[in-house]
């Protein structure tokens, strides 16, 4: 299968990037208001040249949301090699490469998108986004999403095994 590129974005920039599906036992999902796009989104953002994927999207949701999060899913163990410094990430939930339509400068996102969970309901009241708010699956529906996230979304709340993974996960 291939895949259609607009003419001209071939070229175009490839930034990494990594984003946190926050849930929480109550069958919530956290989800903040884009400043720019005014659309419902889950929180992430760029990844640093200093940091894993796995420590951008907690940065990135605890900078957002106020939220502390912990990553979930698959791992390999055995691949981690202490003495020759290999360490094992988590494998993310979903990978979209997401065109964005900056007027300066237009790019690609390859985001990284990880499952996360939390034991909270609610965000502080000290955060950087004031239109963060946990969601059940009804309440998603009147919210303005991009089609595509609004699939994820649905995929999501439908999605028993990661569910299973919430419920089974030790939250301090």
């Amino acid at each position: 299968m291939t895949t259609h590129v607009p003419h001209g974005r071939a070229l175009l920039e490839r930034h990494f990037t990594a984003s946190g599906l926050v849930m929480n036992r109550h069958r919530e999902l956290l989800l903040l208001q884009h400043r720019k796009l005014g659309v419902w989104l889950y929180p992430g953002g760029h990844i640093e040249r200093t940091e894993t994927p796995d420590q951008a999207v907690l940065r990135e949701i605890d900078e957002e949301t106020g939220i502390r999060a912990t990553l979930i899913g698959k791992t390999d163990a055995r691949l981690a090699d202490p003495d020759a410094d290999v360490t094992v990430l988590r494998r993310p939930y979903q990978v979209l490469c997401e065109f964005i339509d900056d007027t300066r400068e237009p790019h690609y996102h390859i985001d990284l998108v990880y499952l996360c969970v939390t034991a909270a309901r609610a965000c502080p009241v000290q955060r950087k986004n004031e239109r963060a708010h946990f969601f059940t699956y009804e309440q998603t529906s009147g919210l303005r999403m991009f089609p595509n996230f609004r699939r994820l979304v649905h995929r999501l709340f439908r999605d028993k095994a990661a569910w299973r993974l919430v419920n089974e996960e030790v939250i301090t």
